[in-house]
C-alpha cells in the first residue's frame, strides 16, 4: 500500500521514539531491576496520558472498547516483564532485532482481526526485514569460537534472555491489532492512560506478592535518566496510537523494527561497546530494501 506523507512521518517519528526508549531502558536496567522498572515507567506515564486526555476534552469510550483494551493491557503486562528481563541479559544489538519477529505475527493476525491484507510487495518486504533481523545477530567465526568457550550456565542464561525477547515479539504482535480496535472506539489519549494504568496495577500486584516493592527506590540513583525515559516513551506510544487508524499495522511494525534495529546497532556500539560486524551491516541493508518494498 502507498502511505501518505503525514501518516508516514507519524510512523517514522514513533519509530525513532521507540529506538530511543530501547536505549534508555537498557541504561536504566543497570540500576533498576526489570519488574520495578516496568512499574516505574507505566506509573509515571499514566498521569501524562491522563493530562493529555483532559487537555483534549476526550469523550467516554464507545461500546466495544473494553474487551480489546483489557486484552491489550494483559498482554502488555507480560510482554514488558519478559522484554526487560531479556534486555538485561542479552546485548542491545541482539535483543532489539529479535523484536523484528513482531511484524510477521502482526501482519498475519491483522488479516482475520482487521481484514487488512498486505500486498505481495509488502509481504516480500516484511520477509526481507525478518531475514535481515535473523542475520543481524549472526556471529563471525572468531566470536563464535569465543562464545563456545563460555561456561554452560552463561550460555543457557543468554538463551533464556533471547527466548524471552522472542516471546515478547509474539505478545506485541497480538496487542497491536487490539490497540487498533480500541482506538477506533476511544481517543488515543484515553487508551494510553488505560494501557499504562492497567499494566502499572498488574505489576504492583507482582511486586507486592514478591515483597520487592522496595526495589522501586533504586530509581533515585538516576532521576534525570528516568524522567527522560518517561517523556520519550509517552511520545513514542502517543504517536503510534495516532498512526494506528491511518496505517496498516504490518507497515507500522515493520518500519518500527527496521529503524529500531539500525539504531540498536549504533547505540550498542556507542554506549555498550558491542561489536559492529560485516554480517550486521549487510543485514541492515537487507532490511532497508524490505522497508522500500513495503512503502511502494
Amino acid at each position: 500500500m502507498s502511505v501518505p506523507l503525514f501518516p508516514l512521518l507519524l510512523v517514522v517519528a514513533c519509530s525513532l521514539g521507540w529506538a530511543g526508549f530501547d536505549l534508555l531502558r537498557k541504561l536504566l536496567l543497570q540500576e533498576v531491576p526489570p519488574v520495578a522498572l516496568v512499574f516505574l515507567l507505566t506509573t509515571g506515564s499514566a498521569p501524562l496520558f491522563a493530562a493529555w486526555m483532559l487537555a483534549g476534552g476526550a469523550s467516554s469510550p464507545a461500546a466495544g472498547y473494553w474487551p480489546p483494551a483489557l486484552g491489550s493491557v494483559l498482554l502488555n503486562l507480560f510482554a514488558n516483564l519478559f522484554l526487560l528481563e531479556g534486555m538485561r541479559i542479552v546485548p542491545l544489538s541482539v535483543s532489539v532485532p529479535l523484536l523484528s519477529l513482531t511484524p510477521v505475527f502482526a501482519a498475519l493476525l491483522a488479516i482475520p482481526m482487521l481484514g487488512e491484507r498486505p500486498s505481495l510487495a509488502a509481504t516480500a518486504g516484511i520477509l526481507l526485514v525478518i531475514a535481515g533481523a535473523i542475520w543481524l545477530p549472526w556471529q563471525p567465526r572468531a566470536e563464535a569460537a569465543a562464545e563456545a568457550a563460555t561456561a554452560d550456565p552463561e550460555r543457557r542464561r543468554r538463551l533464556k534472555g533471547a527466548l524471552l525477547v522472542a516471546l515478547t515479539s509474539m505478545l506485541w504482535a497480538m496487542t497491536i491489532p487490539l490497540d487498533k480496535l480500541a482506538v477506533a472506539r476511544a481517543p488515543a489519549s484515553l487508551h494510553g492512560a488505560v494501557l499504562n494504568g492497567g499494566v502499572a496495577l498488574g505489576v504492583l500486584v507482582v511486586l507486592l506478592g514478591q515483597r520487592r516493592l522496595g526495589e522501586v527506590a533504586r530509581v533515585r540513583r538516576i532521576p534525570g535518566l528516568f524522567v527522560l525515559a518517561l517523556v520519550v516513551s509517552c511520545l513514542a506510544l502517543g504517536l503510534q496510537l495516532l498512526a494506528l487508524p491511518l496505517v496498516f499495522v504490518g507497515t507500522i511494525e515493520t518500519l518500527k523494527r527496521g529503524i529500531g534495529n539500525f539504531m540498536a546497532l549504533v547505540s550498542g556500539r556507542l554506549f555498550f561497546g558491542e561489536m559492529v560486524t560485516l554480517p550486521k551491516v549487510l543485514a541492515l541493508v537487507l532490511m532497508a530494501l524490505g522497508v522500500g518494498l513495503i512503502l511502494t
